[in-house]
């Protein structure tokens, strides 16, 4: 994959760092997977509102199931704040269901989707492979989600413990830098 850009190889690095200290062994191409999908979402591409304009019933399973999974795996505390109507649990179901209609939909509409990809890509990126991949993807995803998602869970923990760590680190410079002021 030459295209792979700086953030989406950031992510991948860490997730398999991740899976590797946590011993989830999550396969390389669903690391990936995630991977574009977290680097998406960190350039702000709101994949929430997909549903509203999208007519392609792929692109909408997709799009839901990623945002269930980065839900589930990231966002846990949006997820159980109080009075919410949908559970982890719910979100856990839909994020399984639409993995899997995306893949019965690529395996149903191969050529259908290949031909939608084909306009969209260049004629010399092999579509085909692609597509073989994503449904296998897809179907992974589905029948492990809470696998994948406990992948986020522990990214999610890592980071904030180094984001706590940093904290105490300015705290700590922080009172150093006033008991030299306060000595002068």
């Amino acid at each position: 994959m030459g295209s792979e850009d700086f953030l989406e190889k950031g992510f991948k690095d860490v997730l398999k760092k991740v899976s590797l200290e946590k011993n989830l062994r999550i396969p390389d191409e669903i690391i990936s997977y995630i991977s574009g999908v977290m680097s998406l979402y960190y350039r702000g591409i709101p994949l929430y509102l997909i549903d509203i304009s999208e007519t392609s019933p792929f692109k909408k399973y997709k799009a839901r199931g990623d945002v269930s999974l980065l839900l589930v795996g990231l966002f846990t505390e949006w997820i159980e704040r109080a009075n919410r109507p949908i559970s982890e649990k719910d979100y856990i179901k839909a994020g399984k269901l639409n993995y899997y209609n995306a893949y019965m939909y690529l395996n149903l509409n191969f050529g259908e989707v290949e031909r939608e990809f084909y306009d969209i890509l260049s004629s010399s990126f092999d579509i085909t492979n692609m597509l073989l991949t994503h449904m296998d993807i897809f179907r992974d995803i589905s029948e492990n989600f809470e696998r994948y998602a406990l992948l986020l869970k522990e990214y999610r923990a890592e980071n904030l413990q180094t984001v706590r760590l940093f904290d105490i680190f300015n705290e700590l410079r922080q009172s150093q830098l006033k008991k030299f002021l306060d000595d002068l």
